[in-house]
């Protein structure tokens, strides 16, 4: 148990945040470009993309848990989480090349083809993202460091979503636009987020090289967790729950909002050059927030920082709804200041999550981090389902057509998509997070606990 107590070095620290740029470079490449891709370049319906998405998230309904479970159940020479990483990276590199390739196919047979490419998609990404993230909760136990480790990651993962978001186009365009440019610009894309993965699970080597479950847990069979111990460390779990509710609405509002801003900037602005610029500025900008996460959380703690920052960050989405169009320079310097506080919204439930995996082993005794970690994920991806399927149904029933001059209607409806269902997510997490229990304090607490606990099942070897 040595091994997977003792504090994370720098340098495992800094190896495991590699993690997040590979993860970001694919995700965010996905969240924003894939309705697009979808109905500009594959040409498919909105309505038909939105339907897409639905479905394939009730299948990651059942199979997301049960991935978490396995993982917290394998033993490997390799580790328990590592091996996920280094095999499965090189699987989802090839079926993201295969999510974003349009072969000539009949309108039915398109649908078809997504479902089934964005399915492999999806399973893939959540055999390699679930264990990535579970590895937060062993690489250390101490609460100040776990925020470091999760901070880093998401700093990676800062310049994961940079690329993507704001070297898209350009590269599509330097490729041969086209399918051609979107098959080249997702190979590369690929190839970095395997080199990523790879980083992270040889920085992970010194903690994960055992089960991370022993075999003198009260809730263990020959040191593999019990499906009902499993199922309790999600229902008896109330920090969890409260958080994937957080989860839910945050990733909501983030997919409605990201995949109808491309649209925003082309057709309501005039100016999708800006839409790169924006990314870039936006993120470059943002890096300093990144070193402030830290000593805020351990001055105020997680819960009052993330409740709080939710809460500012309305401001700008309200404003921006309030102006017009012919704002662009406003809009523009709005969309920095949202990007600016973005950091704080997007890291601080992922240094929250290892803070639930101790909860749910001093509730069980029974570490279930990829349980707990696949539970956040299946929620954003349940998240993600439901601000696809809003986005690609909405610009379907208001009378969207891809490439034409949209309607007034066309263009009030993405306006609100993009601005007025993250002030509602904002809302439903400064709501939750008043009831949100772990402190820092107790915190510390738990982990006290459960190192007298373990300290005992020593003992009594």
């Amino acid at each position: 148990m040595s091994s997977i107590n003792a504090n994370a070095k720098k340098s495992e620290i800094t190896l495991y945040s590699f993690g997040g740029f590979g993860s970001n470079l694919l995700y965010v490449l996905t969240t924003s470009f894939l309705l697009y891709f979808y109905t500009d370049v594959f040409k498919i319906s909105p309505i038909a993309v939105g339907s897409v998405f639905l479905i394939v998230r009730l299948i990651d309904a059942i199979l997301d848990p049960m991935i978490g479970m396995l993982a917290d159940r394998t033993n490997s020479k390799w580790g328990t989480y590592r091996p996920w990483l280094i095999f499965g990276s090189p699987l989802l590199a090839m079926v993201t090349l295969l999510l974003f390739t349009a072969p000539h196919l009949s309108p039915s047979a398109k649908i078809y083809y997504a479902i089934a490419t964005y399915v492999g998609y999806s399973f893939v990404s959540s055999i390699v993202n679930i264990p990535y993230h579970s590895l937060t909760a062993i690489l250390s136990q101490d609460s100040s460091q776990r925020t470091v480790i999760a901070t880093a990651k998401q700093f990676m993962g800062t310049f994961g979503a940079l690329v993507a978001s704001a070297a898209v186009l350009p590269l599509i365009a330097l490729f041969g636009s086209g399918q051609k440019g979107w098959f080249f610009t997702t190979l590369l894309f690929s190839i970095l987020s395997i080199a990523s993965f790879w980083l992270c699970a040889h920085g992970a080597k010194r903690h994960d090289i055992k089960k991370v479950n022993s075999k003198n847990d009260s809730s263990s069979i020959d040191g593999h967790p019990t499906l009902k111990a499993q199922i309790n460390i999600i229902t008896k779990n109330k920090p969890l729950l409260l958080l994937l509710i957080a989860f839910l609405a945050n990733m909501v509002a983030f997919v409605t909002s990201i995949s109808t801003s491309i649209y925003y900037w082309q057709y309501n602005i005039g100016r999708l050059d800006l839409f790169s610029k924006l990314n870039l500025w936006g993120t470059l900008i943002s890096i300093p927030v990144f070193m402030l996460i830290p000593p805020l959380v351990k001055k105020f703690g997680k819960k009052h920082v993330y409740m709080y920052a939710s809460l500012f960050s309305i401001i700008p989405f309200v404003v921006i709804l309030l102006i017009p169009y012919k704002n662009v320079m406003p809009i523009f310097v709005l969309s920095i200041i949202i990007s600016l506080i973005g950091p704080l919204t997007s890291v601080l439930p992922w240094t929250m999550l290892p803070d639930c995996v101790d909860y749910g082993k001093w509730k069980t005794g029974i570490n279930g981090s990829g349980t707990v970690h696949s539970m956040a994920i299946f929620t954003n991806k349940v998240g993600g389902a439901i601000g696809g399927l809003i986005s690609g149904a909405v610009l379907g029933a208001v009378g969207y057509v891809a490439g034409q001059h949209q309607t007034p209607e066309v263009l009030k409806t993405i306006g609100y998509m993009n601005f007025l269902v993250p002030i509602l997510g904002y809302i439903v997490i400064v709501i939750v997070m008043k009831f949100y229990p772990i402190t820092n304090e107790f915190s510390a607490k738990m982990v006290e606990e459960i190192n007298n606990r373990e300290k005992k099942n020593e003992a009594a070897v």
